[in-house]
């Protein structure tokens, strides 16, 4: 009986887990977004000063298409 009930604990923690995770992503979704993009730009400017790469902004043929 005891088993049991430590099984049922356990699937009812990670229901619990579950559904906090995914309350939390939506919540903050759009810092979650902030963060990705703000270390994406800083990971392309440390690429930037290793590869010499001297895009300019007003170039379009230095953007892809993605």
């Amino acid at each position: 009986m005891m088993k049991a009930f430590k099984y049922m604990f356990g699937i009812g923690a990670a229901i619990v887990l579950l559904g906090t995770t995914i309350f939390l992503v939506i919540t903050y979704w759009d810092k979650i977004l902030a963060g990705a993009t703000a270390g994406a730009r800083v990971a392309t400017n440390i690429l930037n000063q290793f590869t010499n790469d001297t895009v300019t902004a007003d170039d379009p043929s230095d953007y892809y298409d993605l």
